[in-house]
């Protein structure tokens, strides 16, 4: 399959690594004046979950590098990575360019995906979210790759003509194949839209804590501050609810709903795994701007809806803090 990615952050460069090592013709599309930072390729340092295999992971990746594409370049897959708040204003680039190719959406969104439609019919597109993450440094991707993403077709459950909706379950089945062929196996959501709510609004209370105890691993070690990240996490339910999503049928929201000893316990065990701190503890070094906008986003939503939110706003303090704050 020849795929375009669009950009070279973390994930795509994670994405388009495992998939050119499964045959795949692939390029990573960057701005004019950046190609030159990908001359040597880019080293890894990061740890592979591939083919329910852990393995450490020491190389240098070179893809190819596009500063342009247009319709005739005959991709069949574009797949667009970047901030939650982004996919606006890249959208138009990438319907004037894609030609047939079809487009994978692999990032959180906390609007409605209505928008996209202004630009692609729902026979264009897939919807997605990645399991990896990490930070790059000084030429080092130091991160993560799992097993599975989690992908849905581009219907989210509304009504559809019987022909769109055979269009897009085949879509979904042609980006599904090409995972597996990587060694990542998909978990299939019928609701993409509000899956993207719950895991945006699932992540919030690990944001807060690691803002409070001054970084990921610090936080992920405390019991008392994983605690109190969960009891805010309940009010985050609230704002799902508001906004009509069932939080009882996403699994990513279950720790949300048991007590909270027995979620701090599980939860501890969970982010204090290898791979789940290379993912978080990268992600807030490398992006600090992104989470304090994913915070805001979910909050001020609460607000709008009327739910309240004092435990969320006990944490603002230290959100405003993070771009100080040096990660550990």
């Amino acid at each position: 399959m020849k795929i375009l990615f669009f950009g070279a952050g973390v994930i795509n460069t994670l994405y388009a690594w495992a998939l050119t090592g499964a045959g795949n013709d692939v390029s990573m599309y960057v701005r004019s004046g950046k190609e030159k930072d990908w001359a040597n390729g880019i080293q890894l340092d990061i740890i592979s979950e591939r083919f329910k295999k852990k393995i450490y992971v020491r190389e240098i990746f070179a893809p190819k590098v596009v500063t342009a594409f247009k319709p005739e370049d005959g991709y069949d897959l574009i797949i667009e990575s970047v901030k939650h708040y982004q996919t606006r204003e890249i959208l138009p680039l990438i319907a004037q360019n894609m030609g047939d190719a079809l487009v994978l959406f692999f990032n959180n969104s906390w609007d409605s995906l209505d928008f996209i439609n202004e630009y692609l019919p729902r026979s264009r597109y897939v919807l997605g979210m990645p399991r990896a993450g990490g930070a790059i440094e000084n030429g080092v991707l130091d991160g993560a790759i799992t097993d599975n993403v989690v992908l849905g077709d581009s219907t989210c459950g509304k009504p559809e003509s019987a022909d769109v909706k055979q269009i897009a379950k085949a879509n979904l089945d042609k980006v599904v194949s090409m995972f597996e062929s990587a060694g990542i196996k998909a978990a299939i959501q019928a609701n993409m839209e509000q899956w993207y709510w719950a895991h945006l609004a699932s992540t919030v209370p690990w944001i807060s804590g690691g803002a409070k105890a001054r970084g990921f691993l610090p936080f992920a070690k405390n019991s008392q501050a994983i605690s109190e990240a969960l009891e805010a996490g309940k009010e985050c339910l609230e704002i799902l609810k508001a906004r009509g999503v069932d939080v009882t049928q996403i699994q990513d929201l279950q720790m949300f709903l048991g007590p909270v000893w027995f979620s701090t316990f599980m939860t501890k065990i969970f982010i204090g795994a290898e791979v789940a701190v290379k993912i978080s503890s990268g992600h807030g070094a490398y992006a600090p701007a992104e989470l304090q906008k994913i915070y805001a986003d979910v909050v001020n939503t609460g607000k709008q809806l009327g739910v309240p939110t004092p435990k969320l706003d006990a944490f603002k303090p230290y959100i405003d803090e993070m771009n100080a704050i040096i990660k550990k």
